[in-house]
């Protein structure tokens, strides 16, 4: 969708917004300002270049890579039980031919992405990672907090990568399912090492709705 064809489609959704009561206002406003906010009270990172990221293996949706999802250079995604960025690239290049960079993750650790722009209606993660030989596995958590303070952790699903790097399938959750936490504060996503060492990298985000 063209930018001008969705400022068109905001201001309309916003004028429709006004007859509504209070709370539909605060969920449909959540809707049409998807991640604008974070816990610091700033805007997240958000990389405005969607493109065919996995184009080459008949996925045709516009993606955007998340903020550090590349592991090069400067990160700033929360790493614990020694979780490290190593040097060796996945081998398909996708972010970048000169890119040299992955997560490496030992059985049990974690990796959280910082907050993040977003749809609510509906979400596709897709990453690349592989397990080292050792039979790990990528468990995706979603984190998400709402304005007054609840967090929520929703399960989004576990890759078995297998002994060589290969893309994950699309992963997704239907958000509008949250009911209150529509209107939210901040959503991250925490990767999980399970069952042995494993190496992630190349982490995008599909954020518009796919019909």
């Amino acid at each position: 969708m063209r930018a001008h064809s969705r400022f068109v489609l905001a201001v309309a959704a916003t004028a429709t917004a006004l007859a509504f009561p209070a709370a539909g206002q605060a969920a449909l406003l959540g809707n049409l300002l998807p991640g604008l906010l974070s816990p610091a009270g700033g805007n997240p990172t958000c990389d405005p270049n969607a493109y065919q990221a996995f184009k080459r293996f008949s996925d045709y949706d516009y993606y955007v890579l998340m903020p550090g999802g590349a592991f090069e250079g400067a990160n700033s995604w929360t790493l614990k039980g020694g979780a490290k960025v190593v040097r060796g690239n996945e081998t398909f290049y996708v972010h970048g031919t000169s890119d040299a960079y992955s997560l490496y993750m030992p059985s049990g650790a974690s990796a959280t992405t910082p907050a993040m722009c977003f749809d609510f209606a509906d979400w596709h993660l897709r990453y690349f990672a592989r397990d080292n030989g050792s039979g790990g596995r990528v468990r995706v958590t979603v984190q998400i907090k709402s304005l007054i303070g609840v967090l929520s952790l929703l399960d989004a699903g576990t890759f078995d990568p297998s002994s060589g790097w290969r893309p994950s399938p699309r992963m997704g959750l239907l958000l509008s399912n949250l009911g209150g936490l529509l209107v939210t504060d901040a959503i991250q996503f925490r990767f999980t090492a399970v069952g042995g060492s494993v190496q992630l990298d190349d982490a995008y985000l599909d954020p518009w709705k796919n019909t």
